[in-house]
């Protein structure tokens, strides 16, 4: 059974611009009572988009289909949730918060079992693979996204 980790890799890099694309939306149209922490949320997720769209440009790739989609629900969620009240729009952010956290952490342990693989393929044949699959620029993005959002979780987002 061979694993195509450059197809993989690809679908990681989709599904990631994907559910950013859900939290971007859902920042965008969410109403929060401190505009500041809001701003900064809204910021690091744009950052986060940008940085996904100029990977999936630089690849060649086209964005998942299910990315716009994500999108409109995402600001969906957002507008549903700010007419809540604040508390449970806290516990719905702290969760959706947490989730995304661990698919984070997923992807990180799949993409390091990858570049493990593609090390030890290159090892035994004793010749480089004809592609540098998973990128370091991804795994440096997943690492450093995990943790702003653990970051996120223990600091700006209030406790419900």
């Amino acid at each position: 059974m061979a694993i195509d980790i450059r197809k993989k890799t690809t679908q990681i890099i989709k599904d990631l611009h994907a559910r950013e694309s859900m939290r971007l939306g859902w920042y965008r149209s969410f109403i929060w009572k401190d505009g500041q922490t809001l701003r900064k949320l809204r910021e690091r997720k744009s950052n986060h988009q940008a940085f996904l769209k100029d990977l999936l440009r630089k690849r060649n790739l086209k964005p998942a289909w299910y990315a716009q989609l994500f999108y409109y629900v995402g600001t969906l969620l957002g507008w549903i949730t700010s007419v809540l009240p604040q508390k449970w729009a806290f516990r719905i952010e702290r969760t959706l918060e947490r989730w995304i956290l661990m698919r984070y952490q997923k992807y990180l342990e799949k993409l390091r079992l990858y570049a493990d693989l593609r090390t030890m393929i290159e090892a035994v044949q004793l010749q480089k693979i004809n592609h540098n699959e998973p990128a370091p620029d991804v795994l440096h993005y997943l690492q450093h996204s995990i943790q702003e959002e653990e970051r996120l979780l223990q600091t700006s987002i209030p406790k419900a």
